[in-house]
């Protein structure tokens, strides 16, 4: 620490030469002994000065009260209790569905894949009329079942698909922050903006065309080999499914293609909606870009000037500067300014209008 330039400049100021004092040396030598106790500042690094409190010393002091704990991704609970929630929902619909058979209407074909066909379509909300309940207490059953399964649709099985398809992100600016061109026009910067870490529109546009192509494609193949109906209603009833629409004019009538639905479905009807969410998400964002562009560039006025003056003192700093525009862009709104204005108010204790190191540590203990 004694060889640090800047702690040598702040502790030990007797190394200066004075000239006015010493009448034996010669310029020369002056200037030589100048030169050699002259500080070399080192541009771009910061030292910690001797008087400031050790990092040791603070890590020992503890807090009066636990500090809460920093929210954890839940992408993995999530994973886990959709798998397992799943499993235990579509169980219990099989269960009933198999013991009730005689009180459920249609064409039947296996006990257990009719019951696992019935329990997706419900829970997916598509309707074919195929399969109806007949009794009150089967119809009761059906709108449990429904109302359950949907919701556990909306907040499981959508935060899975939100999962993945963020995965699947993060793998693709992974990929391309590794192989990046420092020279030239490269086809990866028109379709992801790496310096802000995310895709741009035209790729989460591009994706969600593609998700519903090929979920309908798939779709239409297998209704074409495996229920043997014509081109034209294969992609009709592939539509009509994954939109979850459900006329209920066609419908899967044979094992290996309730079985295929079982999977399909569960699969392409939250693909096809996430990816719809997409577009939609994709038109707002462009909007709100096009007005933080907008912010960004305009000249300010005296109206902006009055209105960004927080503290009423005739100037805007840069902190006050920095909120209002934030707040302009929709980013932030009084509310959350105020809570967070509440919080400092709580630490700041004696109203100085600012935190000090000291203040920090008096709360601490």
């Amino acid at each position: 620490m004694e060889n640090e330039p800047f702690l040598s400049l702040q502790s030990k100021p007797q190394l200066r030469p004075t000239v006015a004092d010493d009448h034996h040396g010669t310029p020369s030598e002056i200037q030589d002994n100048s030169q050699i106790q002259r500080p070399s500042k080192k541009h771009g690094s910061l030292h910690r000065c001797k008087t400031a409190p050790a990092m040791a010393v603070m890590r020992d002091r503890k807090p009066k009260t636990p500090q809460l704990p920093k929210p954890k991704s839940e992408s993995s609970t999530i994973i886990r209790q959709a798998f397992f929630l799943l499993s235990l929902y579509l169980l219990l619909g099989v269960a009933i569905y198999s013991f009730n058979r005689d009180e459920f209407s249609g064409i039947e074909t296996h006990p257990v894949v009719d019951a696992l066909y019935f329990c997706i379509v419900t829970m997916c909300t598509i309707g074919y009329g195929d399969i109806t309940p007949l009794t009150p207490a089967t119809k009761i059953f059906a709108c449990v079942f429904v109302l359950v399964g949907f919701g556990f649709i909306d907040i499981l099985l959508s935060g899975v698909v939100s999962y993945v398809l963020e995965l699947q992100e993060n793998m693709i600016l992974t990929g391309i922050h590794i192989k990046k061109s420092q020279q030239g026009f490269s086809a990866r910067n028109y379709i992801v903006d790496v310096d802000k870490g995310r895709m741009r529109i035209r790729l989460k546009v591009g994706l969600a065309l593609g998700v519903v192509v090929l979920c309908v494609g798939i779709g239409t193949l297998m209704l074409y080999f495996l229920e043997n109906l014509d081109w034209i209603d294969s992609v009709y009833l592939s539509v009509m499914s994954v939109t979850t629409v459900g006329y209920g004019d066609r419908a899967f009538k044979t094992p290996p293609g309730r079985l295929f639905a079982g999977v399909w479905l569960l699969i392409s009807t939250l693909a096809v909606a996430r990816a719809f969410l997409y577009l939609a998400e994709a038109r707002v964002d462009k909007r709100h870009r096009r007005i933080a562009k907008w912010v960004l560039h305009r000249d300010i006025t005296i109206q902006d000037l009055l209105a960004a003056d927080i503290n009423n003192d005739g100037f805007i700093s840069k902190s006050e500067y920095v909120i209002y525009k934030l707040k302009e862009m929709g980013k932030i709104g009084e509310k959350d300014i105020l809570q967070i204005c509440d919080q400092f108010s709580k630490l700041d204790t004696n109203n100085s209008g600012k935190l000090t190191l000291p203040q920090l540590l008096e709360n601490r203990l």
